[in-house]
This record gives C-alpha cells, sequence and structure tokens, in this order.
C-alpha cells in the first residue's frame, strides 16, 4: 500500500438494514417502558377471588351449575378450593371444584355438580382456600 492509497470506505448499509435496525429498537423500547411501568406502578395487593354462579342446567344428572372465578389481586392464586351449597328437598347438599392457577387479574371458568333432579335453592358459593406461589 503506497501513502497515496486510501484505505477502503466501509460498506454503507441500505434502507431495509436501518429500518430493521429501527423497528428493533422501538420494539426494546416499549418492551423496556412497559416493564418499568409495572415495576413502577404494579400493586401488591395479594389475590382477591370474587365468585359468580351462573343458570343451572338440569339436562344431565348431575345438575350442572357454571362457576366463574376472577382474581381481582395483583398476585395469582395456585390450588384455588371454591365450595358451593345449596338445599334441595329439605337437606343440605355441598359439592366442589378447584382450579390449579388463577392468574393475577384473570378470570377462570368451571362447573359444580349437584346429584338428583331437583336444582338447589340458596346457593351459596365460598372460597375454601388458595395458596399463595
Amino acid at each position: 500500500m503506497s501513502p497515496t492509497d486510501t484505505p477502503p470506505d466501509p460498506p454503507k448499509k441500505n434502507p431495509l438494514e436501518w429500518t430493521i435496525f429501527g423497528l428493533s429498537l422501538a420494539i426494546l423500547a416499549g418492551v423496556l417502558g412497559i416493564l418499568a411501568h409495572e415495576a413502577l406502578t404494579g400493586g401488591d395487593e395479594p389475590a382477591r377471588l370474587v365468585l359468580e354462579l351462573g343458570t343451572p342446567l338440569a339436562d344431565h344428572d348431575p345438575i350442572r351449575i357454571p362457576i366463574r372465578v376472577t382474581n381481582e389481586g395483583d398476585h395469582p392464586a395456585i390450588d384455588v378450593r371454591i365450595e358451593v351449597r345449596g338445599t334441595a328437598d329439605g337437606e343440605t347438599l355441598r359439592s366442589e371444584v378447584s382450579f390449579d392457577y388463577v392468574s393475577a387479574r384473570s378470570t377462570r371458568a368451571g362447573w359444580v355438580g349437584f346429584p338428583g333432579e331437583t336444582i338447589p335453592s340458596a346457593l351459596r358459593p365460598r372460597v375454601v382456600g388458595y395458596t399463595d406461589p
């Protein structure tokens, strides 16, 4: 190489490379922004489970009743056990359903069953227990 020779210029990036770089940078900034927002504004409220019973279905034996569990807390609940009690023909009946995992701010759905042909009255759902992760 002689003293008058100049080193070759590095290859220039084409517009596609700059576009992909810009999109990657925007996605990375968005993810970091979401994580920062969650860290700064996320609550520390334990799991708060709200139960809602649907309309009983008496077309099969057992009678099936839909149930929805909503976790309004900021932490998940693991191994959620729910009991539903009602009365039919003068006796108290109980049924239980469990959910493996109810994440924070989410809803899960399931069914409880009662034997017989009479739909129990005065249905009362309650959370028997759950585990913190």
